[in-house]
């Protein structure tokens, strides 16, 4: 699956503030996660490749902030978690626009600013347990069941 634009762009504007040339781009690329274009990458690879720029001094200059703690609303740390099993769920293909149609849909919330510290938990468990089910062995042919003769 192809990256989202915003993603993209994202590796473009990091690759210009390190001042990467095309092979070095490439050679950074194909280092981190084997590819040797941007078009290859899937979530993982992007990933991948978003911690060697980090470590080759690539800072961030998105103003999106974390939440800030508020009153009867989810805490940083559970939004901290949403966040991660979002990502972990889409493979890191999720931005916050499916995200929230996925709230709006489950929870009737359609954004995580307005995910309660009541509701939080049930996100997470939620979340948690599509993860553990994208995770786990596909079941055998016929579902293990057997129907039973009438």
């Amino acid at each position: 699956m192809a990256l989202p634009n915003s993603k993209t762009r994202i590796l473009h504007v990091a690759r210009r503030q390190l001042g990467l040339d095309d092979d070095a781009y490439r050679d950074v690329l194909f280092n981190a996660a084997g590819v040797r274009s941007a078009k290859d990458l899937d979530g993982t690879g992007f990933d991948l490749v978003m911690r060697r720029f980090a470590e080759l001094g690539f800072q961030s200059t998105s103003r999106r902030k974390p939440l800030a703690a508020r009153r009867d609303m989810a805490s940083p740390a559970q939004v901290q978690l949403i966040r991660e099993l979002w990502a972990q769920f889409t493979d890191g293909q999720g931005d916050d626009r499916s995200f929230g149609k996925w709230l709006d849909g489950r929870f009737k919330v359609s954004s995580i600013r307005f995910v309660s510290r009541d509701l939080a938990p049930k996100v997470i468990g939620a979340l948690k347990a599509m993860v553990a089910k994208r995770a786990a062995p596909p079941a055998a042919p016929g579902g293990g069941r057997r129907k039973r003769a009438v």
